[in-house]
């Protein structure tokens, strides 16, 4: 339960902040800019949250998740809207991102993790 309610919380603020710079400021379509904020939000939890952040630290998963959000908007993105997305774009789309993914770390951290590790016995 504690993975779909943090899942929700990526999503909520992926889809938001990808709606902001995408949509808002960059006339991208709305139903495809969710599509794409889910698109990422599914892979840089698994990558970026499961992964990265357990094996090593905040500092490594927030930038690599603003990496992988980056990539993503901008190689995904033409996928999905049917024309490219300026690399600027997708940059600045990750680097406000990744802002948020620093406290999301650290709700990770402390609100999942743990008690994870408390259920199989590790602390």
């Amino acid at each position: 339960m504690r993975h779909i309610i943090a899942l929700a919380i990526k999503a909520m603020m992926v889809i938001l902040v990808s709606v902001f710079v995408l949509s808002m400021f960059n006339g991208y379509p709305f139903l495809n800019t969710t599509l794409l904020a889910l698109i990422i939000t599914g892979a840089a939890y698994i990558i970026g949250d499961i992964f990265i952040l357990r094996a090593t630290n905040n500092t490594v998963a927030t930038i690599s998740d603003i990496g992988l959000c980056t990539i993503a908007i901008w190689l995904i993105g033409p996928i999905v809207y049917g024309i490219a997305v300026p690399f600027s774009v997708a940059l600045l789309t990750g680097v406000i991102i990744g802002a948020g993914e620093w406290f999301f770390h650290k709700f990770m951290s402390n609100a999942v993790f743990e008690k994870d590790e408390r259920l199989v016995g590790g602390h």
